[in-house]
């Protein structure tokens, strides 16, 4: 099966990792590689044994110039949609770092051209590709302790993002990282966010321009219910990048963080209590490799991904009913942004 030839645009800072991916992938072949460092290219363009004719400043000349049938693009969410009217207009594919965009209305236009010329469109909501998330969802599925009625995420971790746009960008933490979260949540429960309330708030040590802090309720399908606390300039003890998570059931908790997950017992007055580590069965390759290849198999279906472009936006627009409950103070309907 001849590979499919693969554009990475942005290869610096996070595209450092998938630079490391995409060179070694089966079904890829990466004929070409744009960011606007220098620096950046030469690393990586060794790293794929790249000539140096293959190695561009922008992603207009990398598709004038070479045949090509998808792009990735790891790039701020500015300038999504401008990759992605690129990309379809020449009959390209897509898979773009999250979150989709940086408004809903662009990412409702990315969604929209890539219907209309019937190419793929993915988000690359990695989370749900790491084997405990996995493991999380087949688990709440089993029910062995029954039904989920409600749950809670910590995330707390001091991100360095000096010099990016995270750094200046309005509501980093709900914005650019709790779209992890919210999406996974999706992913693992198979239900949507319906209703969102947030609360937005900058630390006093707070290194960033913007709120770093963030509180949220959540109500999803079914009546189930979710509290999400975070900061992203917690000094201290932190959570991992996929928080700490307790989901609470009528006759015990299940609980996942890092590459854990257990069960938690117990009856009346914490009698009786214990926990049972659940068995993750481990991949033999990353989220990312995992996630390129769910987009090649997208590519040669014709069927959407997992993480396809009209699944997300349900996960994008809970963050910007999150963004319109922080500005305004009062819980936001998420089928408000959906609408139209």
């Amino acid at each position: 099966m001849p590979k499919i030839k693969l554009i990475q645009c942005g290869v610096g800072h996070h595209g450092k990792s998938w630079s490391e991916v995409t060179p070694r992938h089966d079904d890829f072949d990466l004929v070409a590689i744009v960011d606007i460092v220098p620096a950046a290219l030469e690393a990586a363009g060794a790293f794929a044994n790249l000539p140096r004719d293959r190695w561009f400043s922008s992603l207009d000349e990398a598709v004038e110039k070479v045949d090509a049938d998808a792009v990735l693009t790891v790039t701020p969410p500015l300038v999504h949609v401008e990759h992605a009217k690129l990309a379809f207009s020449r009959g390209m594919h897509l898979i773009t770092e999250k979150p989709i965009a940086d408004s809903l209305a662009n990412a409702k236009l990315m969604v929209d051209l890539a219907e209309r010329a019937n190419r793929q469109l993915m988000v690359t909501q990695n989370y749900r590709y790491m084997p405990a998330p996995r493991r999380l969802r087949s688990l709440l599925a089993e029910k062995p302790v029954g039904e989920l009625g409600h749950g809670h995420i910590d995330f707390y971790i001091a991100g360095d993002f000096t010099g990016s746009f995270r750094q200046t960008m309005d509501y980093p933490l709900l914005v650019d990282m709790a779209i992890h979260h919210l999406d996974l949540l999706r992913a693992v429960t198979g239900k949507n966010i319906r209703r969102v309330t947030a609360h937005t708030f900058n630390p006093s040590w707070s290194w960033y321009q913007h709120h770093a802090g963030l509180k949220m309720f959540l109500e999803l399908d079914g009546n189930i219910h979710f509290s999400y606390s975070g900061d992203w300039s917690a000094k201290g003890k932190q959570t991992p990048w996929g928080g700490a998570w307790r989901l609470q059931c009528e006759r015990g908790s299940i609980h996942y963080e890092g590459e854990n997950v257990s069960i938690g017992h117990g009856e009346f007055w914490g009698k009786d209590q214990r926990m049972d580590a659940v068995e993750v069965p481990q991949f033999e390759t990353s989220g990312q490799s995992l996630m390129l290849s769910d987009f090649a198999k997208a590519i040669r279906t014709g069927h959407p991904a997992e993480c396809a472009g009209r699944d997300n936006l349900q996960s994008f627009a809970a963050i910007m009913a999150g963004v319109k409950s922080a500005k305004e103070g009062r819980a936001v309907e998420v089928a408000e942004f959906l609408a139209g």
